[in-house]
């Protein structure tokens, strides 16, 4: 069975306070950086939060690799450092539509993984961000395999059936 969806997706993490104006450095970890404009009301807390804050943003601007934003409820640097660490989530409910044979990691979480012949690989235990493919962590009865998301290494998805069909590679189940 595929994952549950969680009641918040993680769109941001935060950094460091920057400055003395209630700035804080995010490092956006979404597709969909819009998410961040002024007036919208983002929500903070840890990854599995089920009762995140509310935080609305006033001002956001790129620096370096992150966006700096000020939220509402930071209007100085010491409140600002109390958000260090805190991930920026949305509900999920307003996550963006996938263009098709694209997954959220949730969905991809607790799928069986079976090879093409039908006979059990496992069951995907987490999804790691990579600079080129994702890769699958398939937890099998004797070890961990990696499975690159791509499509030469996976047949198939069907989250219906809650199963992931690997292709037999050289190498790669070896």
């Amino acid at each position: 069975m595929a994952g549950k969806q969680p009641r918040y997706l993680v769109i941001g993490r935060i950094g460091r306070a920057h400055g003395i104006h209630g700035e804080v450095g995010i490092d956006v970890m979404t597709d969909f950086p819009e998410r961040f404009e002024p007036g919208r009301t983002l929500y903070l807390g840890s990854e599995r939060d089920e009762a995140p804050e509310p935080a609305t943003i006033i001002t956001k601007r790129p620096h370096r690799q992150r966006l700096l934003v000020k939220f509402g409820n930071s209007p100085d640097r010491n409140a600002a450092e109390l958000l260090t660490g805190l991930f920026v989530l949305i509900p999920s409910d307003d996550a963006a539509s996938l263009e098709p044979d694209t997954y959220y990691p949730f969905q991809l979480i607790g799928l069986e993984a079976l090879r093409e012949d039908g006979s059990p690989l496992g069951r995907v235990k987490e999804l790691m961000e990579t600079g080129t493919a994702d890769v699958l962590i398939i937890r099998g009865d004797e070890r961990d395999v990696l499975v690159p998301m791509i499509g030469e290494a996976i047949a198939s998805i069907d989250l219906e059936a809650g199963q992931l069909v690997v292709r037999d590679m050289p190498g790669l189940l070896d």
